[in-house]
């Protein structure tokens, strides 16, 4: 999602600050992986991404007890705190942790802190909405949580939404921000461009086009991986099939970590007037050609699928790029440089997604 920064106005952080601690303190729930609970209502919730922790939420944090660092068996470690309302419990923490470290995971699992608190204090965190069950925070790869069910939601489901974001957070899908299109494989897989090109969906909106935004897509999308029961209430061109969990375990374990390139060398003149070469698109992005010419030779370059083409004419050397979105599966691409003027020897550098 485009990271959307929300400043929370004097009231509201005046609000916050006078969160009284409950005379008797309040207990948590525990997530445990497996199957949502029985009786479980997931109804429709909405969460959202900011830029960076307001300043009520570091008020907040600062009146809990110390954030405390957590183990996972697979050697990374989680650092949480809980809200003053909640009783200081290391044991509830590390089963949180526990439970984080069982959803499928890579190397950011050690890049995450999590604040737990009240669902209402969540949401006033989170920006006041009252449908807001959860938040992340980009900048400190921060998940707020809610430490119960809200409004039948169990906590499990809301927990694994929102580390869906950080994932999104840790993974690349130049030339668009993973948190606003989904991570690559995913985004590529679900043709994200071309539903953004149609304004079918809007990446990173928060607002009137919520539950079209990739971003959401594809941090509930991770969730429906855990939880394929859990109804689905975004865009239907979002919905989770076995091709998007394919791709979501792939960007998770696998991640997409840059284009290709290759390089074709070539001469024109009179008698050879156009060379023709070809590379396979599988993943949606940013497609980029280089040409290096003798000098004051004008060659035109040419990238052309069936139904989409894009070229410029060159003089001596330029390049240029297109961001492609894929019109089948695979698109085969033949690249052309066609003499408009001068001749000699030439060098193309192309460099795609995959």
């Amino acid at each position: 999602m485009t990271p959307v920064l929300r400043t929370l106005t004097a009231a509201a952080t005046a609000l916050l600050l006078a969160f009284p601690v409950s005379a008797a303190a309040r207990e948590r729930d525990v997530p445990s992986p497996g199957p949502l609970p029985a009786g479980a209502q997931l109804g429709q919730f909405d969460s959202t991404v900011l830029q960076s922790d307001a300043g009520a939420m570091r008020t907040a944090r600062a009146a809990g007890p110390a954030p405390r660092r957590y183990a996972t068996p697979d050697g990374y470690s989680v650092a949480v705190e809980a809200s003053s309302d909640y009783p200081v419990d290391p044991v509830a923490d590390q089963k949180l942790v526990d439970f984080l470290a069982s959803r499928v995971h890579g190397a950011e699992l050690g890049d995450l802190s999590v604040y737990v608190g009240t669902p209402k204090e969540i949401s006033q965190l989170c920006g006041g909405d009252p449908e807001v069950v959860a938040c992340y925070a980009i900048d400190q790869g921060r998940m707020y949580v809610p430490g119960e069910s809200v409004r039948g939601i169990p906590v499990e489901y809301p927990l694994t939404h929102e580390y869906g974001h950080h994932v999104a957070s840790r993974r690349s899908n130049s030339p668009w921000d993973a948190l606003d299109w989904g991570a690559k494989y995913w985004s590529s897989a679900m043709r994200i461009c071309s539903g953004v090109r149609s304004h079918l969906l809007f990446p990173g909106n928060q607002g009137a086009h919520y539950w079209d935004d990739p971003g959401e897509g594809f941090a509930d999308g991770y969730a429906h991986m855990h939880y394929p029961e859990a109804p689905w209430y975004y865009n239907q061109l979002l919905r989770p099939n076995a091709k998007a969990f394919t791709a979501i375990q792939r960007d998770v374990l696998h991640p997409w970590t840059g284009p290709r390139s290759r390089t074709f060398h070539g001469r024109l003149g009179r008698r050879k007037r156009i060379r023709t070469f070809h590379i396979r698109l599988t993943l949606d992005g940013d497609v980029r050609l280089a040409l290096a010419a003798p000098r004051g030779a004008v060659y035109e370059v040419a990238a052309e699928t069936r139904g989409f083409a894009a070229g410029q004419r060159l003089r001596d050397s330029g390049e240029f790029g297109v961001e492609w979105c894929r019109r089948r599966p695979v698109d085969e691409i033949e690249l052309t440089v066609r003499r408009r003027a001068g001749s000699g020897p030439f060098t193309l550098r192309v460099s795609w997604p995959g």
